[in-house]
Formats: structure tokens, sequence, C-alpha cells
């Protein structure tokens, strides 16, 4: 019961971050304004399941949020899968060489952008890996897979974050669908908060160890 008050609570914080998202971007092409609307909320998603760790081990303030990782791991799936919907509905047209050639912005043609395409399957190659993450938080996969493998899939998520972080670099900077986006700054913050505060954990873990030697 707990889990499922847990879920409509976050569903419905994310269709609201979503559509002011949306709204933020009210000059773009509505199917790219939703598009990055899914994509910004899902990486803000992503952001929150990976700093919640570290942040408790900087104050135990944060323990309390720890048991959300699950909720908030399942919606950054549900609205990566929803970005990649809106863009294969209404960019790529379900045509998958649009995904891998990709499409000139000026000439509507297919024209083929080595950083496009790798772009682009570093995102899939991403989405697995959530999907994955998703689905195996849970008692159930718990106790299929048990302890250890569980564990070390769950410690795949730096690799989750690196590909993101990869993938949302090159849309945001490098290959530009509308004007100007407003995340870049935002994004650049991010990044550098997130390395901070990992680096923050690392060397409280190593003092609170070197003070427990002691005593």
């Amino acid at each position: 019961m707990l889990m499922i008050f847990r879920n409509l609570l976050m569903g419905l914080v994310v269709f609201f971050l979503v559509y002011l998202s949306f709204l933020s971007r009210s000059e773009w092409v509505p199917m790219h304004a939703w598009n990055r609307a899914f994509a910004d909320v899902s990486f803000l998603l992503l952001v929150l399941t990976l700093i919640i760790g570290p942040l408790s081990k900087i104050h135990r303030h944060f323990y309390r949020y720890l048991s959300w990782r699950r909720e908030l791991g399942i919606w950054c799936a549900a609205t990566a899968i929803l970005h990649v919907y809106v863009l294969f509905n209404g960019w790529f047209q379900w045509q998958p060489i649009r995904l891998i050639i990709g499409v000139n912005q000026d000439s509507g043609r297919l024209t083929f952008d080595p950083g496009f395409t790798l772009a682009n399957i570093l995102g899939f190659i991403g989405l697995s890996y959530v999907l994955l993450l998703a689905l195996i938080s849970n008692k159930h996969a718990l106790n299929f897979l048990g302890k250890a493998a569980w564990d070390y899939l769950q410690q795949k998520s730096h690799i989750l974050y690196v590909l993101v972080i990869t993938h949302t670099t090159f849309f945001l900077f490098l290959f530009r669908i509308e004007s100007e986006n407003w995340l870049e700054i935002p994004f650049i913050v991010i990044v550098c908060l997130i390395f901070i505060i990992q680096w923050l954990a690392f060397f409280k873990t190593v003092y609170k160890n070197k003070l427990y030697k002691e005593d």
C-alpha cells in the first residue's frame, strides 16, 4: 500500500514537472518540446537517485530518503521511455535508419553524422541500463538473482550516469534541435555538484573509517 501511494505521489510530481518543462519551451515545435520535457525530468530523477546515497554518507539527515530510490528509478525509466516514444513517433517516424543516420535539420534529408549516431547508440544503451535497474528494484528480483548478483547490477549505475551525461552533452551543446536551450547552464552546474558531492562522500567515509580504527 505504501509503495502504491509513493508511486502515485511521484507520478503527480513527475507529470507536473514535465508540463512545466514543456511550457518553458513554448516557442519550440511541440514534438521537440515534449521530447525535451520528458528527457529533462528523467535526467533530474536519475541525478536524485544517484546522489541520495552519497548525501546520506555526508549527513545522516538524508538517510530517510534512501528508501525513495526505488520510486525515483521507476519514474526515471518511465520518463526515459516516453522521451524515446515521442522521438520515434514524431521525428524518426518509426524508421530505425533515421536514428542511426540522422536527419538534416534544414533539408529534412537523411545525412550521416557520426556524433549523432554515437550519441543515440549511447542513449539506447543507457535506456537498457535504466530499464534493467528499474526491473530489479524489488524484493522478487533480489531473491531470484541473489544478493551478490543484485548488488553487482546496482553498482553499475555509475555507467548509466556516464552514458546519460555523454548523450545529453551532445544534444545540448553540439546538435541544436531548436533555439537556445535553457538547460545548458543548469546541466553544467549539476554535473559539477555531483562531482563535488561524490568526493565529499568519499572523504567523509575515509575520515569516519580512520576515527573507527583509532577507537
